[in-house]
């Protein structure tokens, strides 16, 4: 899938002109006998077996989602994701975030690869000569599939959030940096109305979504353009990556975002930085209460957990100046060493622990000081429930404390939804943090 912000980089500085019209299955099949070897002779690579095109519906695509998720998700990973980004403050309790990212998805999509079927599918309300960039995107998806299986590399990440979203950089990044080098060599024809349809497609969803939603689908292409292509910031210039860069990426994937923020930590083998381990003592949850799930976030979702919630806002994708100056980033999650959430449950209630580590005390303070003024909400303390409950996953109680643990800076971080009658500050887990580094008999009894 191509998302609108994607784009504009690409086809900014084009003046073009070419026939639009809608696409049969005909013109899909033509075009894609066109492109084909035009993306072979970009990538260096050559197609294994023919890729099935097709035109479908919208309700071809709610069905592909409802698969997709099927396949490589489960409900109690989007009820973890809900929970954590609730109770910590990213999404406003009483947001439906399943209808939030059908919208965008909806309103995105111009076309999208399937690795389940091998096959490509455009959208039939697609119209003009823009959607062969959407096919030489969707074409690369194809070609990385047959040679790396972009699902299994997926599934490998364990429903991380951290590894899955550094993974999803090295795919939707691939098939960026190629298809801004297919309209750069082969896209003079198409029409600048025809891109700009392009362009606004899907903005009133991405302009309500909250930046948990849309920044890491945004993330994925632009920020792993930039990373395949060994640039800091964006690829503004579309520099070509190495096949053979390419190539170890798919290979050897990044395991954190912050080797994808900080490229020379995976490029560089001297550089290269391995996340600091955390392990929760589960033998000390406490009675009543129950293990939901785990997940480690990484610099990139902290980054977003430590935005003023002034600063939290939709993106509106014909601004490119707000494209050309985002940040994946920022200061206080700079210096991150590792983290990982454990997501507890008894009946109603919900609580979150999220322990993070830092390279130094200081990296560890800004967090902490960055933390607390971006969610002052929550720092409010409790507030009244109805009933005897609050709504759903809306925070009662949020806790931040900062120290030190064998030598690792931490920043414990626990969040929770309770009976308004019954403080969650006793329900506290023991952990253990070591460095990679770090001989494994530096583990002790918890904290």
């Amino acid at each position: 899938m191509v998302p609108t912000a994607t784009l504009l980089l690409a086809l900014a500085a084009l003046a073009l002109q070419a026939p639009g019209g809608t696409w049969t299955q005909a013109r899909l099949e033509a075009a894609t006998r066109e492109i084909l070897p035009q993306v072979e002779a970009l990538r260096g690579a050559q197609f294994l077996r023919p890729v099935k095109v097709e035109v479908a519906s919208t309700a071809g695509l709610r069905a592909y989602v409802e698969q997709r998720e099927a396949a490589l998700t489960t409900p109690a990973r989007r009820h973890r994701d809900e929970c954590v980004a609730k109770l910590l403050g990213l999404v406003p309790p009483a947001a439906d975030l399943r209808a939030l990212e059908l919208e965008i998805v909806e309103g995105q999509v111009g076309g999208f690869y399937d690795p389940a079927a091998d096959a490509f599918f455009l959208m039939d309300a697609m119209t003009g000569g823009g959607v062969q960039i959407i096919l030489a995107h969707e074409l690369t998806h194809a070609l990385d599939d047959q040679h790396y299986e972009l699902d299994a590399l997926l599934a490998a990440a364990n429903e991380d959030t951290d590894a899955e979203l550094a993974i999803r950089c090295v795919i939707e990044g691939s098939g960026t940096n190629l298809m801004n080098r297919w309209t750069l060599a082969h896209g003079g024809s198409i029409p600048p109305g025809e891109l700009a349809a392009l362009q606004g497609m899907g903005a009133e969803a991405l302009r309500k979504a909250p930046p948990v939603l849309w920044k890491p689908l945004v993330a994925a292409y632009f920020a792993g353009d930039a990373f395949l292509a060994r640039t800091k910031g964006l690829n503004l210039m579309a520099k070509a990556a190495k096949p053979e860069d390419v190539e170890r990426a798919f290979r050897d994937p990044p395991r954190t975002m912050e080797q994808v923020l900080h490229p020379d930590r995976y490029w560089d083998p001297a550089r290269r930085e391995q996340p600091d381990a955390v392990c929760f003592d589960v033998g000390s949850i406490p009675e009543g209460w129950a293990e939901l799930a785990q997940d480690t976030l990484g610099e990139f979702a902290l980054a977003l957990l430590v935005t003023p919630p002034a600063e939290r806002k939709g993106l509106d994708p014909t601004n490119s100046f707000a494209l050309l100056s985002m940040k994946w980033t920022n200061e206080a999650a700079k210096g991150w060493g590792g983290d990982r959430l454990i997501l507890l449950g008894r009946g109603d209630e919900r609580l979150v622990q999220l322990v993070t580590t830092w390279d130094t005390a200081r990296d560890a303070d800004e967090f902490a000081a960055a933390l607390a003024g971006a969610a002052p909400q929550l720092f409010a303390g409790p507030r009244e429930a109805q009933s005897g409950f609050v709504p759903r996953f809306s925070p009662t109680w949020f806790e931040v404390e900062r120290g030190e643990a064998d030598g690792l800076p931490f920043v414990l971080v626990r969040a929770g939804c309770a009976a308004q009658d019954e403080p969650l500050a006793a329900v506290r887990l023991r952990w253990i943090a070591t460095r990679p580094s770090a001989a494994a008999d530096s583990a002790e009894d918890g904290r």
